[in-house]
């Protein structure tokens, strides 16, 4: 329990006579929205069954400026009821700003039953604060979720969001993890479990570990991988460092690594802090891909999360277009149990016209130029 000295100010009071469903509070409440420190947020959202690492101060302070982070708390009395972790971005030339949240407001209280209609009050309450009190654009990236994913696009559609951008390869990939192990390996593709027992004869062995050997094991793998294989850099993977030696566990990310005789082949880092185990970074070497390590890693995580009672999904996350092979490796991983969702749109919304299209416009260009270099890489890289 938070004491009320930990809020840094009040900032938006909103009459609701609908505030509590499913919270078993009294209906005459009051929503308030208030801000608080990066310290306070982390102690927050590890409350919630969907945190996720885009959604905590801890990751986020690691990649941009302070004083562009605001955490925004939703109350209802003294309760918490959700909140968001927005970053702002200043429009070039303009005095307006882009609120960007990313994949959140997070609204499902641990050992409270879900309730859409609090989802609902989170969504508008952060909406309102952000547009009505601080005349920003907001660009909504919604997570993926095999169970909630249509209620956030139904609720952000009814607030007067717009859907813009449309991610080219719009599959998530998610374990259900709810069945035993041995029900999640009957439900792998045909294919997949050939290749998987055909692996567990190369005599490969799995080391999940968290201290610095583990880390530099990684880094080391997935250096090599970028250069082996010439991608375009854009994963935050310099934070990892600091996130494994996060004062809060429930944060810190879990690392796997899958040796032949001793030597690291490949290796994945997971994180486990919600409901959904997310599949963050992923490395292999040259050696990977006869051993068929990937199979190997891939099922020994799932054992790992099995463990882990408060994991539900186990999320894979999609491919790196419409056409790569990641899909058919996810789809057989995925198997008969599992669940293939779609990635959402993003949404915007603003409250006025200027600020509509202001917003709408650095959007498109900060779009436009994250294209334009991957193009640009990929076309150097063909010829080096």
């Amino acid at each position: 329990m938070r004491s009320m000295s930990d809020i840094e100010s009040n900032i938006m009071t909103i009459p609701s006579a609908n505030t509590t469903a499913g919270s078993g509070q009294s209906n005459q409440s009051t929503v308030n929205v208030r801000t608080v420190d990066g310290k306070t947020w982390d102690g927050i959202v590890v409350d919630f069954k969907d945190v996720i690492h885009e959604q905590t101060s801890c990751f986020n302070e690691l990649r941009w400026k302070p004083e562009q982070l605001e955490k925004l708390v939703v109350y209802s009395g003294t309760q918490v009821l959700g909140g968001a972790l927005v970053r702002k971005v200043n429009v070039p030339l303009t005095p307006k700003t882009l609120a960007i949240i990313r994949w959140g407001p997070v609204w499902r209280k641990i050992g409270v039953i879900d309730d859409i209609s609090t989802m609902r009050i989170v969504y508008k309450a952060i909406a309102d604060q952000l547009t009505i009190n601080e005349n920003c654009f907001i660009l909504f990236i919604p997570s993926v979720d095999p169970q909630y994913s249509q209620a956030e696009t139904d609720i952000l559609t009814d607030l007067g969001c717009t859907p813009g951008f449309q991610p080219d390869s719009t599959e998530r990939y998610f374990v259900n993890m709810g069945e035993d192990v041995d029900q999640i390996r009957a439900s792998f593709g045909q294919k997949w479990r050939y290749n998987l027992k055909k692996a567990e004869k190369n005599g490969l062995k799995t080391e999940f570990v968290s201290g610095p050997e583990g880390l530099a094991q990684f880094q080391e793998l997935y250096s090599s991988m970028v250069e082996r294989k010439k991608f375009l850099e854009t994963s935050p993977i310099e934070t990892l460092h600091s996130l494994m030696e996060l004062e809060q566990e429930e944060l810190r990310p879990e690392i796997v690594i899958v040796k032949k005789g001793g030597i690291p082949v490949a290796g994945a880092v997971i994180d486990c802090s919600g409901e959904q185990a997310m599949y963050l970074y992923g490395a292999t070497n040259h050696m990977a891909l006869g051993l068929k390590a990937g199979y190997v890693m891939q099922w020994e995580i799932i054992k790992f999360l099995s463990k882990l009672p408060h994991i539900k999904w186990y999320n894979l996350g999609g491919g790196t277009s419409k056409t790569c092979s990641l899909h058919q490796f996810k789809r057989g991983l995925v198997g008969k149990s599992g669940v293939i969702a779609m990635e959402p749109a993003y949404f915007h919304l603003a409250k006025s016209v200027s600020t509509n299209l202001l917003g709408s416009l650095a959007v498109s260009m900060q779009l436009t130029k994250g294209r334009l270099q991957k193009s640009i890489h990929e076309t150097l890289a063909a010829f080096a």
